[in-house]
């Protein structure tokens, strides 16, 4: 068995991490283990074997991407319900992804989503696409507001404003900007409550 420096392969994997891999979909790319790529990148070895370090350094970047949907669809989903005055903590709050991660998505930092997520999302989005929040607390009529701001500030538009026909193809730019909107009720706290029990 011929052993070569770990070194660079773990740089390689923590590019591909940065880029949106995980430790599962960069094994699968490489036709190795999740617990193979973890070990190289979080046990600091100096040597590996040759033949993983090579079939790992030839994953690219757009092998892992191709393992993830692209993020657009995703981000000008949560947009639109923060032009509805929905914020990320309460859509965290409704859809057990972390506040952090939809922050990330939202500002349009984040490079691939998981099919999970974009799936999750989506459900909430169908389910307060046409809903305000509530503001029966002045904590939630500011969080509410502080929403509402920011989608002006940055030209989001309201889901209304989205066409679903071309959401979730890559580049999608909405034709639409801005504009506020009353809802037709509001959004139900756990919009997944009826989904779990069922």
């Amino acid at each position: 068995m011929t052993l070569v420096s770990a070194e660079p392969v773990r740089q390689h994997v923590l590019k591909l991490r940065a880029a949106g891999g995980t430790y599962a979909s960069i094994g699968r790319a490489a036709g190795t283990g999740a617990m193979t790529v973890h070990r190289i990148v979080n046990a600091r070895g100096p040597k590996m074997q040759a033949e993983v370090a090579t079939r790992l350094m030839a994953v690219t970047e757009a092998d892992i991407r191709g393992t993830h949907p692209a993020p657009g669809g995703t981000m000008w989903r949560l947009r639109a319900l923060v032009a509805m005055g929905h914020t990320c903590s309460r859509m965290a709050a409704a859809t057990g992804i972390p506040p952090a991660t939809l922050r990330r998505i939202v500002r349009g930092d984040a490079l691939t989503v998981s099919p999970a997520l974009r799936q999750e999302v989506t459900v909430l989005f169908d389910a307060w696409w046409d809903k305000t929040p509530p503001q029966r607390t002045r904590q939630e009529k500011l969080a509410s507001h502080s929403a509402l701001k920011r989608a002006a500030l940055n030209n989001w538009p309201c889901p209304a404003g989205l066409d679903e026909d071309e959401l979730d193809r890559p580049g999608y730019q909405p034709q639409y900007g801005w504009r506020y909107a009353r809802g037709t009720g509001l959004a139900d706290d756990y919009p997944f409550a009826e989904r779990k029990a069922s």
